[in-house]
C-alpha cells in the first residue's frame, strides 16, 4: 500500500467586486477632512496555490499538511458623485491610495495541519466517513489595524494573508454508493478562533458545508456536480468589530476527474456564485439619506485544478 499522497492545487478566482461610499479626503499635509460624496471602486483577482501532503500510517489514520501561497491582484477607481474642485480630486485620490491601491500583495497564506480517522461500511457497503482535527499554521502575512490607521490619514490594508493564531478545525467527509456507477458525497469544516494576535485581531469564525453526486463513466473519467455553502463570523479589532467582516455566500459547482497515462489522477473545477450577503446592519449603513457600501467583496467564478500523485 502507497502511504504518502502529494496534491497540488491551484485555483483562480475572478473579479471579486467591492467598494463603498466615501465623504473624506486627504490634506497635502496629510490631515483628514470633508470631501463631496464619491465611490471607491475595488476589484480582486485571486491566485492560489496549494501544496498538501497526506502520510497514512496503521490501518486507518492519516497526518495531512497544507502550505498554499496566494497572489492578490487589487485594482481601485474613484466615481466621482458629487462635483468636485481640483484641489478636492487630489484629496480624494490621497485618501483612495490609503485605502486601495492598484497594487499586486503576494506571500504564503496560513497553512492546515490535520490527524485524521477514516472507516468503511459505516451505514451501508463502500461508504466511507472520514473525520479529522487540526488547526492552522499563522504563517500568513498580519496588518495592523486599518481603522485606526484610515482615521488617523495613513496608508493601510485590509487585505490580510493570515490571522496570526493557531486556530482548531474540525472536519468531516462522509461519501456513499447510490446507484452503479452514482454516488453521492457531503462535508462540513468549521475553523474556529478563538484569541487575538499581537496587533489586536481576531479572525472570523467559519463554517463551510457541501454536498454533491459524482458518475464513474469509466475508469479513467467520473464527472462531479455539488453545492457549496460558507459562514464567516464577524471578526474583531481589539474587541471592536470589523464592519468589513461577516458574510454567507453559496456556489453551484462541476467538475470533472480524469485519471492520466501515468496514473495520476487530475480534476478540474468550476464553481459559479449563487448568492452572497454581508452580516452588517443596513440601518447603520446610512449616509446622508443614503445606503452605503462596505469593503466586503462580492465574489465572482472560480476554476480549480488540482494534480494528485501517491507514492
Amino acid at each position: 500500500m502507497k502511504r504518502f499522497e502529494s496534491t497540488v492545487s491551484m485555483i483562480r478566482w475572478f473579479d471579486a467586486q467591492g467598494g463603498h461610499l466615501e465623504t473624506k479626503g486627504v490634506s497635502p499635509g496629510g490631515k483628514v477632512i470633508d470631501v463631496p460624496l464619491h465611490r471607491h471602486h475595488v476589484t480582486l483577482n485571486i491566485f492560489r496555490v496549494d501544496i498538501g501532503l497526506k502520510y497514512q500510517f496503521g490501518s486507518q489514520w492519516m497526518l495531512e499538511s497544507n502550505i498554499p501561497y496566494e497572489a492578490k491582484v487589487q485594482e481601485a477607481t474613484v466615481e466621482e458623485i458629487e462635483p468636485v474642485s481640483q484641489a478636492e480630486r487630489e484629496a480624494i485620490t490621497r485618501n483612495r491610495n490609503n485605502h486601495h491601491r492598484n497594487e499586486t500583495y503576494t506571500g504564503l497564506a496560513d497553512a492546515d495541519i490535520f490527524l485524521g480517522y477514516y472507516t468503511v461500511r459505516l451505514f451501508k457497503d463502500n461508504d466511507l466517513l472520514v473525520g479529522r482535527i487540526g488547526t492552522t499554521i499563522p504563517f500568513g502575512k498580519t496588518e495592523e489595524d486599518p481603522w485606526k490607521l484610515g482615521d488617523a490619514g495613513l496608508e493601510h490594508l485590509h487585505i490580510q494573508f493570515g490571522t496570526g493564531t493557531f486556530n482548531p478545525i474540525i472536519d468531516l467527509r462522509y461519501s456513499l454508493p447510490l446507484y452503479k456507477a452514482l454516488g453521492a458525497n457531503a462535508s462540513i469544516r468549521g475553523k474556529l478562533p478563538f484569541y487575538k494576535n499581537s496587533k489586536t485581531y481576531r479572525g472570523s469564525r467559519e463554517l463551510t458545508y457541501t454536498a454533491g453526486v459524482n458518475y464513474r463513466f469509466s475508469d479513467w473519467l467520473s464527472l462531479q456536480a455539488g453545492y457549496l455553502g460558507f459562514y464567516r463570523s464577524h471578526a474583531y479589532w481589539a474587541g471592536e468589530q470589523d464592519i468589513n467582516s461577516g458574510l454567507r455566500f453559496s456556489m453551484a459547482s462541476l467538475g470533472a476527474s480524469i485519471v492520466t497515462p501515468y496514473n495520476i489522477p487530475l480534476s478540474v473545477t468550476l464553481m459559479l456564485p449563487l448568492s452572497q450577503e454581508t452580516l452588517y446592519d443596513d440601518t447603520s449603513a446610512l449616509l446622508g439619506g443614503v445606503y452605503e457600501e462596505r469593503d466586503a467583496f462580492e465574489f465572482g467564478p472560480l476554476v480549480s485544478l488540482t494534480i494528485l500523485y501517491s507514492f
